[in-house]
Order: structure tokens, then sequence, then C-alpha cells
């Protein structure tokens, strides 16, 4: 367990390490110290640059092992052998004396890239090459013609062997620190490791309530983060290992060690964490006692020798034989998943599992044999580094560290001739050949290099006459940089960097005065690391905040690839080949985070480092999915040979589901990858340039992003139909061997949980990228929903392929609507010639053909759009989407249908475009109280006229049939009474009532203009007074203003004269009414409403006789444009539709004041 003691062992390890490796680099620089200060004249004239000989020390000293110094050795010999013979040809050339600051940085420049330029030199023989070629040409040029071309150049090869063999003793006094000792000590801890972190998991998932699952659960999370520093100390020893063999070695060889074996069981312990994560509750009760017994066989069992892990407990595991059965609820697949994961870790899943364990090994070598490559230990590969085919990524590199250390050499002797090497020193040995945070490793270079001068000043002016104290004061500088290099802030770079600062002055004698030298060398730093963030400015300005972005945008491509790959009837081995892809680019995306998150901000945008961070988490997790997802096909792709029917036509269905989830994931992805790339929406507005266009669905608004979201109930579809067909298929199969269908089960069950994991990281990955946009577009409201279609027409040219099923029940329905849509008309007034209608999406006539039913609703929160919603989800077959922005609607109304899987509710403003996918619109959306619509006019005109207009931008994109539900208040003040269709009305247009009235006599005009220009399937409905349950009980509207104040106690206030009249019919009657128009053959308008006519008085009578008759009825005065009277001629709805009312207003008055009572929590007296 990850307890105190664990905690104080690792602590006393750190510390342990630390002090080792201080005083092996403490006995290599007293080596040196020794023989430049004390040696015999003789040698001290040889070893000219003791300098040079600390720096090759701390080069090759930090953390090494005895392999490491070995390599250390052979690296100084090889970077020796390729810079000195060239530099002394190169001076006995050029001579000394001519040398001049331009011509030195010149020379500097050409042999750093050529030192550069080879693809498989070792790091640290280029820095010690680099280091050389500084020391050669700027003394040279110092000391002009008091040198010798030939021996100044065997001088630095003295020194610099003189650093390599003080390494060389160091470690191997008083014992060698071996790597494979190392090894094997951190192999055995990751064996434990593992198997308490197998006994947690086993103990969380056999517990009986979550409070004891979830400590487990936390503590061997605790031991996994042990564990991956365990790993990253037994692969930093991989190298050294091959070196401790022998050294000279030509041929290859495959050395197996104990941590190899252990690195194949990472991935189903994290498996295990994944499944006991997402399992919703505890105990489990999916696995019966047997499960869990055998279960905790394991867990006693499990021993800590890292050799036994897997095999030593594989006959435990038998008990899994007993899954005969394919779980059918999500909320039961992560324990299955658990025990494919048991079965995984034990290596009993199927024949090939052992030999992963030999591929692992097999990679790891091959991994081992390219690292010689880099420490040039094969003479072939000497010869081929020789002979490299130039890349323009290795010659960018190569001329990128040429030009720095060109600039840093010649401005250094610029500014000071005598100290100019020290500004090319630095950059030389802190050469790197990938990309790094440049500002960071500068500013802690700059850091460590002033602390450890500083360290060293005050250490030779309290030791100033004593050399053999200055010395020793370099111990616990030595003990505090080990530390210093291991730490967060300082890293390698700042601990090097201050443990050089400090050797440069304690160790070495008669180079001046401390703090001249120290000011002198400090400046000279400064100037050479400045050179060295100029020329990464320069070329390569693209910052790593940009460059994440873009590979965030290819991680998200390749993810996309791997989820296309998953197939039961294709086999495994693309989808291998995608993951192994998509680590390498989750692995390109963390360095990039990490360098971004080091870069400072100066005048850009700061980078998002927290929404980053959950993006990479998310996008690992999705790589360990689709891995689990491979083995689990591998499994079956390998258990279908022993069958005997067609593996293909048994998994049909099977496939034909995962389908179905690459496609909609997939395509979620992809708007993900498109969102990345785009800068700002100030640019994708520029880019598109296209008219605002209402119709096709594009908004004025600049300041509003959408995307197609994943839908909880599609998905959780998906995920039903794929667990029922996999039960048909585990059905299917006729076998003797217990231990197959098991298997079959397990990996089934596996790749369900994998899928349906996918799905919720997608999720997460679409907040995090909306997040991500909202931080990139402050300004903007970020709604992600019409994205895709902002992308598609900023392109130039993007040809569209329209299709239509043949089927002949489709091809019928098609036509017999585009005839009627041509012939049909209320009456004569509308009918003109009309297009056809537009062809309906693919999915369109799927669905049709399924007898299924996409249904959109505006205003579906309302009065009457909530009982519409009601009727229309009573149909098995419907699918229902509510749009109401709650301006009049209520969430109330509709909380029986929330979660249902047929149902979506989406907040939204129809004022605003919306992109769905449906077969039929009611669009209802619209204030209809006379209090909401005059207190705010201007928005109840826009909702008409502009909302229409999108709904029928929408119904003409998809093909869709949409009802308005239009007003008796388009009659005006009618002078005809009653009020058949064709009266044209009589309408105040500069009333208060205006914004309603003549609202939706511009939304009808839109409707039939769209219906005779674009063939658009139009039903209009005037619905004349509605009454019911839902009403708002303050709107304003004189049944619900009457029963609230009968419950009141209040005086039902009848405004004067008392004798308008108007027509109440009961919202079920209208609801069936307006269904009738919709799925009949009729464009309208048609009237709906009840014919029976009711002066105000006797409305006020009635609902005092049945609600309260001890209220007395009070008069007001009337408001502005009131109606005097109201009554529908429904001639037209009982001969077209069938339909009139049923509900009496007596009848209906007691239902309404049932429901009123419970909101207003009213009482009946007796």
């Amino acid at each position: 367990m990850a307890t105190s003691p664990d905690q104080t062992n690792r602590v006393q390890a750190l510390w342990l390490t630390c002090l080792a490796s201080a005083f092996r680099t403490c006995l290599a620089c007293t080596i040196v110290a020794l023989t430049t200060l004390y040696a015999p004249q003789a040698l001290q004239r040889q070893v000219a640059f003791p300098a040079f000989s600390y720096v090759t020390v701390i080069l090759i000293a930090p953390d090494a092992t005895l392999g490491n110094t070995l390599c250390g050795l052979w690296l100084g010999l090889y970077a020796t052998a390729q810079t000195i013979g060239p530099a002394m040809l190169s001076l006995w050339l050029i001579g000394p004396a001519r040398l001049s600051s331009g011509i030195t940085a010149l020379a500097v420049g050409l042999a750093a890239f050529v030192v550069a330029l080879p693809e498989f030199t070792h790091l640290v023989c280029r820095r010690i090459a680099l280091g050389q070629i500084v020391i050669v040409y700027v003394i040279a040029y110092i000391k002009g013609g008091e040198i010798q071309a030939i021996m100044h150049s065997v001088h630095v090869a003295a020194s610099t062997g003189i650093g390599v063999l003080a390494c060389v003793l160091a470690f191997l006094v008083p014992f060698p620190r071996l790597a494979s000792r190392e090894v094997k000590q951190n192999a055995k801890l990751l064996g434990e490791n593992a198997s308490e972190r197998l006994k947690l998991f086993v103990k969380a998932f056999c517990a009986e309530d979550s409070t004891s699952a979830l400590a487990s659960i936390s503590q061997a999370k605790s031991l996994a983060a042990t564990a991956t520093k365990l790993f990253q100390t037994i692969k930093r020893h991989q190298e050294s290992m091959e070196w401790e063999k022998l050294p000279l070695k030509f041929s290859r060889y495959k050395y197996a060690n104990p941590g190899d074996r252990l690195q194949g069981f990472e991935i189903p312990l994290r498996g295990m964490e994944m499944a006991l994560t997402s399992t919703p509750s505890f105990p489990i009760k999916v696995v019966n006692g047997e499960h869990k017994d055998g279960l905790l066989r394991v867990n006693l069992s499990a021993p800590c020798d890292s050799t036994t892990v897997p095999e030593s407990n594989a006959e435990n595991v038998r008990f899994l034989q007993t899954l005969k059965t394919i779980p059918q609820t999500q909320q039961d697949l992560p324990p299955i998943f658990f025990l494919f994961c048991i079965k995984l870790f034990h290596g009993k899943l199927s024949a090939k599992s052992p030999t992963e364990q030999g591929k692992l090994l097999v990679h790891q070598n091959e991994g081992a044999i390219d690292s010689r490559k880099q420490n040039g230990f094969c003479f072939k590969e000497v010869l081929s580094n020789l002979s490299i085919k130039v890349r323009s990524k290795r010659l960018m590199i190569a001329f990128k560290c040429s030009l720095s250390l060109g600039l840093a050499v010649f401005f250094g002797l610029v500014y000071s001739k005598e100290n100019g090497f020290w500004s090319g020193l630095p950059v030389a040995i802190s050469f790197a050949s990938a990309r790094e945070a440049a500002f960071k490793v500068a500013n802690v270079k700059a850091q460590g290099t002033v602390l450890g001068t500083v360290y060293g000043v005050l250490g030779c002016f309290l030791f100033q006459r004593f050399l053999s104290i200055r010395l020793l004061s370099l111990i616990p500088w030595f003990i505090f940089t080990s530390f210093l290099q291991r730490s967060r802030m300082y890293g390698q770079a700042g601990g090097i960097s201050a443990v050089i600062g400090a050797v440069l002055i304690l160790g070495r004698a008669n180079f001046g005065p401390p703090s001249e030298f120290a000011i002198a060398r400090i400046t000279e730093t400064f100037i050479g690391l400045s050179c060295s963030i100029m020329v990464d400015l320069l070329l390569q300005p693209t910052r790593a905040s940009t460059l994440a972005k873009a590979q965030l945008s290819r991680t998200l491509d390749t993810l996309q690839e791997c989820i296309n790959s998953v197939s039961l009837q294709s086999g495994r081995a693309l989808l291998e080949e995608n993951q192994k892809r998509l680590k390498n680019h989750v692995e390109e995306l963390g360095k990039l985070i990490g360098e971004a998150e080091a870069e400072p901000n100066f005048w850009f945008w700061p980078f998002h480092s927290a929404c980053y961070g959950k993006l990479l988490r998310s996008l690992s997790k999705m790589m360990d999915l689709l891995l689990f997802s491979a083995h689990a096909v591998e499994v079956l792709e390998q258990n279908s040979q022993m069958l005997e029917a067609s593996w293909k036509d048994i998994v049909h269905t099977v496939e034909c589901d995962l389908e179905l989830f690459k496609k909609m994931v997939g395509s979620l992805i992809e708007c993900f990858k498109e969102i990345t790339l785009i800068k700002s929406i100030t640019v994708l507005d520029q880019k598109s340039d296209i008219a605002h266009d209402l119709e096709l669905g594009k908004s004025g608004n600049p300041t509003i992003f959408r995307i197609c979201g994943l839908k909880d109930e599609e998905m959780d579809t998906i995920i039903s139909s794929y667990l029922q067909h996999s039960k048909e298929v585990v059905d299917k199969i006729h076998v003797q061997s217990e231990e197959l269908k098991s298997q079959m089960v397990l990996c089934l069950s596996a790749l369900g949980f994998c899928i349906s994991s996918i799905i919720r990281e997608t999720k997460e990955i679409e907040e995090e990228i909306k997040e991500l946009a909202q931080w990139e577009n402050p300004s903007s409201h970020i709604n992600l929903y019409e994205i895709s279609w902002n992308l598609l027409i900023k392109t130039p040219f993007c040809p569209v392929v329209l299709y239509t099923c043949q089927h002949p029940r489709c091809v019928f329905d098609f036509q017999r609507r585009s005839k009627n849509m041509a012939n049909n008309s209320s009456n004569g007034v509308h009918q003109t010639t009309t297009k056809s209608p537009p062809l309906p999406s693919p999915l369109r006539f799927s669905k049709f053909f399924q007898s299924n039913m996409r249904i959109l609703v505006t205003g579906g929160a309302g009065f009457i759009g909530s009982h519409l919603v009601d009727r229309l989800m009573e149909n098995e077959k419907n699918e229902v989407i509510v749009v109401d922005n709650y301006f009049t609607g209520s969430k109330d109304n509709l909380k029986k249908w929330i979660g249902h899987p047929r149902f979506e509710l989406i907040r939204h403003d129809v004022t605003e475009t919306l992109l769905v996918e449906v077969d039929q619109i009611y669009h209802l959306a619209c204030p209809a109280s006379p209090i909401f619509y005059k207190y705010n006019p201007v928005k109840t005109i826009k909702t008409n006229v502009i909302g229409t207009l999108n709904m029928l931008g929408l119904a003409k994109r998809v093909g869709a049939r949409i009802l308005l539900t239009s007003t008796s208040e388009v009659y005006g003040d009618p002078l005809v009474h009653p009020q058949p269709e064709s009266y044209w009305g009589n309408v105040n247009p500069i009333g208060v009532r205006s914004c309603y009235d003549e609202g939706k006599r511009v939304a009808e005009t839109l409707m039939f203009d769209y219906h005779r220009q674009h063939g658009i399937e139009i039903r209009i409905a005037r619905i004349f007074n509605t009454y019911g349950p839902r009403m708002n009980i303050d709107d304003g509207r004189v049944v619900s203003n009457f029963i609230a104040q009968a419950l009141r106690d209040e005086p039902l206030t009848v405004q004067n004269p008392g004798t308008q009249t108007r027509s109440f019919c009961y919202v079920s009657d209208m609801v069936d009414g307006l269904i009738r128009l919709m799925e009949g053959e009729h464009t309208g308008p048609i009237n709906i409403g009840n014919p029976g006519e009711f002066t105000m008085l006797e409305l006020a009578e009635t609902v005092k006789e049945l609600i309260n008759p001890g209220v007395e009825i009070k008069r007001v005065e009337n408001t502005p444009d009131d109606p005097r009277q109201r009554k529908p001629d429904i001639t037209k709805a009982k001969e077209l539709l069938g339909w009139e009312p049923k509900i009496k207003l007596r009848e209906g008055l007691p239902l309404m004041e049932e429901d009123f009572r419970l909101r207003l929590g009213a009482a009946k007296k007796n």
C-alpha cells in the first residue's frame, strides 16, 4: 500500500541516489583537480584546459552507472576523433595568427554544422565535440601565433581524455554502480507494486460498499504513480546495461531482464482501474459468488516475484469459464471488462497472449540496438553517418546549431577577446537535437550559472589561501546540485550549469581575481544564450502553443482513423498499426504541451494548459481503450478459426452497429479537428465571405459557433443494439469448449465497454474543445452546433451528391407527396404553380421505411406545445425534439419526458439558426398572451418573422413538412362573423397588438411563398382561444384570469362592455386538430377552434358557478384594440380533417381548475 513507510522508503532511495551521484561526481572532479593542480609540470602542460576537463566530467558523470561511464569513454574518443583531426588540418592550413573574430566564428559554425548534421550521433558525443570545437578555434584566435596548430589540438584532446578517464576511475572506486543491479532491484519493486495493485483492485471489486471500494482504488492510484517512476528508471538504464555486457561486442544481442516482462502487465492494470472507476455502484451484482471467490483466491495467491506474476496464478482464473451471457445494460459492462483484464493480466486470454511479452521484448531490444546506433557503436554505423542521407529536418537542426554557435562566438569575442570562448561553450555543451522550450532552458541555465558562480566566488573569498579546502567545499555543492537536477524548477540543464559554475572557480588556480572572472563569465554566458534564443526565434518562429494546436488536430485525425479501424470482420492489423501511430502523436502532443506551458506569453494570448491537459488525458485514455479493443478483436479473430460457420456472417449485425458507432463518433471527431485549426471567429467569417441567408442556415451573428453533438439517446441505442446483437452472436456459437465461449463473451463485452467509454470520452473532448474555443474567443458566446456548416461554406468548391432510396415504398411515397404538393390547396386563392418538394436526406428515407418519425416542436415547453409533445410521445415510433427558450414556457411541463430515450430538449431561440435532421416541424414558438407580446413587441415580431424563416430554411434543407400555428388574431376585429378561412381580416397595423397580429400574417405569407417557390410541404392552422391545464396562471388571458381570481377569492374582472364574445377550445381537442392537419393532405389555412360562443359576462358567470359561487364580478376598463367578437367557422376542419371539438366548456373548466388548485395550493371548499 501507498503508506507512510512506503513514502519514507522512496525518500530514502532518493537521498541515496543523490548522495551516490554527488560522491562519484565529486571523486571524478577531485581526480581532475589533482591531475591539473598537483601533477608533474609535464603532464599539466599537456592538460592545458582543465576547465574543459571539468565540463567533460559533468557531461558524463551525473547519475551515471558503469555502463554509462564506459559509454562516455567511447563517446569521448569518438567525439575527439571526429573533431580534433579536422581541426588540426584547418588550423594548419589557415594558421592561428591569421584568425580574426569573423573567421573564427565562421570556422566554428562550419565545424558545428558537420558535427550536428549526422542523425545517429549520440547527444553527449555531439556536446563534447562542439565544446572541443569552441576551445580549439577560439583559444587559437586568442593566443594567435603563440600556439602550434597540432599541439594545441593535442592539448584539447588530452584535456578531454583526462575528464573521461576521471569518470571511469571514479565509477570503479570503491565498487562500480551497475545498471543491471539497479534494473533488477527496480523490477522486483515493480513486481511487488503490480501484485499489490492487483490485490487492491480485486479488493475493490469484491467490496460491499462504495467507501471501501473507493479507498482501495485511491491506494492503487498512488501505487500507479510509483510504478510509472520505476518504469522510467528501468527504461533509463536499458542502454547502460548493454554497455555493461560487452562494450565492444559487434553482434546483436537480445538481453531479457525482469523488467521487460512486467511492462506487459501495466496495460491490464490500467484497464482494471478504468473498469472500477466506471462502475456505477458497489457491491457489484452482475457477477455471482463463484466469480468473487475465484477473484479472492487470485488475490490471496498473487506473488511478489516479478518472474512469476503471470503464470503461477493461471489455474485460478478458470472460474471465468462460467461466463456465457452477454450483459444487456451498459451498467453491467465495467465488471465484465474487469474480468477481461484479469484474464489478460494472467496471460490466459488467448493462445498468443504469452507471445505479446515476446513482442514487447523484441521492441525493447530494437530500441537498445537503436541506442547503440546513436552511440556510434558499430563501425558500419560510423560509415553510414559519413554517407548519411540529408533530410530537411536535419539540415535545419544543423544550421541552427551552426548559426547559434557562430554568433555566440563572434559577439563574445567582440565583447571580450580574452574571455570570448565562455559565450560559445554554454551553447555548445547544451546542444539539443530536438525542439525544447528555449526561454525556459535559457533561463534555468542562466540562473544555474549565476548560482554556481556566486557560490564559487564566496568559496574563494573564504578559503582563498587554502586550495585543498576550496576543493572540499565543492562536496556540499555537488550534493545540493544533485537534488537540483531532479527538481522541476531547474532540471538537468539548470543543475549542470550550477555545478560547472562553481567548479570552474573552485577547481582551478591562476585564472585571475574570482570576482572579475565571475562577472566576465556571466556576461559571456548571457551573450551566448541570447544568441541561441535569437536564432531559435528567427529559424523556428512558431510558438509551441501554435504547434500544440496543430498537433492536436493531427492527433484527432489519427484518432478518427483508429476508430474507423475497429472491425470484427477486417481484423486487428490495421487497428494496431493506427493505434501505434496514435500513441506517437499523443506523446508528441504531450511534449509540445509541456514546452508551451514553459514558454513566456509576452504579448501573445496565454496558453490554456489546463484545457490541453484534460484533452491529453482524454486522448490517452482513448488510446488505451483502442489498445484493449485491438486485443479483444485479436482474440475473437483467433477463436473464429475454430468455428464451423462463417465468422463474417455471424457478426454481420454487430459489425453494422460498429459501423454506426464509427460514423457518429468519427464525424464528431472530424468536426473537432476542423475547429482546432480555426484561428478566430472573425477569420472564419472572412473566409466564408458569403451573404447571410437565413434559409441556408447562415446566421448574421458572427459571434456564435455551433457544432453537432452526440445525443445520449442515440449513443445508448447503439450500445443497446450492440449488446443485443452480441448476445445473438454468442447464442449462434455451438462449441463444446466452455473456455472458447467464455472468451467470446469476455471479448465482446470488453469491446462493448471500450465503445461506450470512447463515447463518454468523446463527450468529454467536446466539452474541452468548447472550453478551448471560448478561451481563444473570449468576446464570443461559444455554442457548439453549426461550425461544421460554416466550415463547409468557406470551401471554394464542395460538390454535393444527392441520392434517394430506391425501395418501392419510399419511391411511391415520395411521388405521392410531390403530386399532392403540386395540386393541394385549401382554396383557389392560394393555389398557384409550385415546385416539387426538395429531396430529403437518405437517412430520412431510411427512417420513413422503418415507420419512425423524428419530429421537431418549437415552443414545446409551452402550454399547447407540451400537450402536443405528450400526444406525439404516445407513439413509440416517434422521436421528439423540443426547442424552447423558456420565455413563456417551462421545463416543468416536460419533466416526465426528460431522460426518455426518444425525447430531447434543447434550450434555443428560434431567431437563431438550428441544424437538426427532422421529418416534421410543428412551429408553435411565439408568445401568445397579450401581457408577454406587449411587454416585448420587437421580440414577438422577430420570433414570428425570423423564427419562421429559420424553420422554413430548416424544412427546405431536410425536406421536412412544417406546420405553422397561426392565430385567430389574423382576423383582427372581424367584420365577418363567424370567420371563415377566406376572410382577409380587419387588423390595425400600428396598434399595441399588431406585433402579434401582423407577425402571424407575415409568417403565413412566408409559408406560402416558400411553398410556391421551393415546394416546401406546409400546413397552416389558425387556432382560436384555447384553455386547459398548464396555462400560465398570470398570463392575462381571460380563462386563466377568471379561474385564478376565483381560486384566490378575488373579484372576476370583466372588461367593459362585457358583451365581447370568444370561443374556447379545450387543449386536447386543439392538439388533435393540429395532428390531423399535419398528417393530412391539405395545406390550409384551416381554423381550429370551438365554435361555441360566449360573452365575457357569460364566461364569468360560468366560472363563478363552477368554482367559487361566492366571488363577485367586477367591471373594469377595456384594453385598446380588443376585438368585439371572435368565432371560428370550422366547416373545412370538419370536411377536410374530420375534426370537431368534443369537450364542452363546462366539462373542461373543472379539469383546468384542478390543475390551478394544485399549483396555487388552494384547497377545495366544501
